[in-house]
């Protein structure tokens, strides 16, 4: 093991996400109470997710995939200069072709917007996205920026950055409702300008701690340079990989706002010569937002903070040949996503009501609109646990160079995913739609680990099933603790003192339940986290 220890690495990025999903909750408290689940906040939902999509795509998604091995293996073996040549012709044909992109969108929204007649929530969700698409330059650009900084074991500004858009987006609520006293109409333009304001401090900031590092960036236009073509050809296969996966969660979107009934408007539709009831109601995206939002918290701390830290590491690994280190890398990083992962997916299950309803609930956002949050949160917790693993899992592949592999399997899904998705929504309304990406995401895990493991034969997986064992084991103590305590605890009356203690009394003696049995059991995933958060990491150990 290196002496800067990969789940060192994960404690610094859990540290900051910790922070930022603070943030992000409290911004998404306050959007909630302001705006609540109706057509402004389905229009922006949808909005928001078209940006994303692209920084997944070509930001921290493909880009980062393809990038880390070849800048890791230009450091490793061609030297510095070479690798920051890399860099700047690599940057410079990203922002010439982001900036095209967003010149040819922005001018496709801006005729729609003109010429087509459209309903006020297609309208909102088309002015929205001309707001906000630029931030997909911005955002891609700083992934590419966050990328190098991982390389050179940099961990902290670029886990911190998200930071910087939940402060910029709570300001701008509190702007736009409490010093301009603008309507949510209104209000939620002031929003999508302070996320494209968002974008460029992002990037500015990590840019600086580069620029401080010795980085040596510039302008560079050399299309034929043999690094770029070999990061071009790697990020085939996951553009397509990841467009799939972002399709799907795009499709997920907009069927929740196309099979929504309008408020005040039908409650069915004709297809076929025949009358149809509208299987979800107005305010399904905001639902599955918000639904997905708490689900990121622990996704983000857990299987995106650990699948970060260790990519840096298995590419060395892999670049040196070193298969039985890149095995126990990976033995330990699932390890560790499924022992927080699986408690927190059952946690979320439980607890998803009372998470919901004191987070939440007030104002513009009803009970209802918390017990419909409940409901689509109980369904992504399903597969919280494949979600984190899958982090890693692809993380491993693309280590090794082989992007297609999980393209392919995400390409596999797409299918299922609209077939469960439009099957579903009839029986589960928006739960359908979460219950879907749980079941696609468990599937793709099982696949991705049976295919790794034919590829090399990995050492220490059967002790990845004894150690999951334990912490199922301690997840059903957990579970039995949560659901006794939430029995007893105090019907809320609506105070926020009481939605408090119905959450946080089964979270506290649940997790105190949890931590013990692992102990008992002899959990080593539990030392790691001890010594870990001691500061000493595992380096500090072997």
């Amino acid at each position: 093991m290196s002496k800067h220890s990969f789940i060192s690495s994960a404690r610094t990025i859990s540290l900051c996400t910790l922070l930022s999903r603070i943030l992000g909750l409290s911004r998404d408290i306050l959007c909630a109470s302001v705006f609540g689940t109706g057509l402004v906040w389905d229009a922006f939902a949808v909005a928001f997710r078209i940006p994303n999509l692209f920084r997944r795509l070509f930001g921290e998604g493909a880009l980062t995939a393809a990038f880390i091995p070849t800048f890791t293996e230009y450091l490793e073996k061609k030297g510095e200069e070479e690798a920051w040549r890399l860099v700047s012709v690599v940057a410079t044909a990203l922002a010439l072709l982001l900036t095209l992109v967003v010149l040819a969108v922005e001018t496709s929204l801006f005729v729609a917007l003109r010429s087509a007649s459209l309903e006020v929530k297609w309208e909102k969700t088309l002015e929205l996205s001309a707001i906000m698409f630029p931030y997909s330059l911005f955002i891609c650009l700083t992934a590419l920026v966050s990328a190098i900084l991982n390389c050179l074991r940099h961990f902290f500004m670029p886990a911190f950055s998200p930071v910087i858009l939940n402060l910029c987006w709570i300001g701008s609520v509190f702007l736009a409702v409490h010093s301009l006293g603008k309507a949510p109409e209104e209000a939620i333009y002031v929003v999508a300008i302070a996320v494209l304001v968002a974008g460029l401090l992002q990037l500015g900031s990590q840019w600086l701690i580069v620029h401080n590092n010795g980085g040596r960036v510039r302008l560079l236009v050399e299309l034929s340079h043999p690094g770029l073509r070999e990061i071009v050809t790697n990020m085939g296969p996951v553009v397509f990989g990841l467009a799939v996966v972002q399709i799907n969660v795009l499709v997920d979107s907009l069927i929740a706002v196309g099979f929504a009934s309008p408020p005040g408007g039908p409650a069915s539709f004709e297809f076929l010569g025949r009358t149809v009831d509208f299987p979800l109601k107005s305010g399904a995206a905001s639902v599955l937002y918000y639904g997905d939002r708490l689900m990121e918290f622990p996704l983000g701390m857990i299987g995106v903070a650990m699948a970060t830290a260790v990519f840096p590491t298995l590419s060395t690994q892999s670049v040196r040949g070193d298969w039985g280190g890149f095995s126990e890398t990976l033995k330990k990083a699932l390890s560790m996503v499924l022992f927080v992962g699986i408690p927190a997916a059952v946690g979320l299950a439980i607890l998803g009501g009372p998470m919901a309803e004191l987070f939440f609930q007030r104002r513009a956002f009803t009970l209802e609109s918390a017990q419909r949050t409940a409901w689509v949160i109980s369904f992504y917790s399903v597969g919280l646990w494949a979600f984190c693993a899958m982090h890693v899992l692809v993380r491993a592949f693309h280590s090794m160079k082989d992007t297609r592999t999980p393209a392919r399997v995400g390409a596999s899904m797409v299918g299922l995913n609209l077939m469960s998705n439009l099957a579903l929504i009839w029986y589960l309304q928006e739960g359908g739609l979460a219950l879907s990406t749980s079941m696609c995401a468990i599937l793709q895990v099982a696949i991705l680990l049976y295919v790794l493991n034919g590829k090399l034969g990995l050492k220490g997986m059967g002790q990845v099933v004894g150690s999951c064992g334990k912490t199922l084991v301690a997840t059903g103590v957990m579970a039995l603790i949560c659901l006794g305590t939430l029995h007893i605890a105090p019907q809320t009356d609506g105070t926020f003192g009481a939605k408090a203690v119905r959450l946080f009394l089964p979270v506290s003696s649940g997790l105190i339940g949890f931590l013990g049995t692992a102990y008992l059991l002899g959990s080593e995933e539990l030392g790691q986290l001890y010594y870990t958060f001691r500061g000493r990491g595992l380096g500090a150990r072997d």
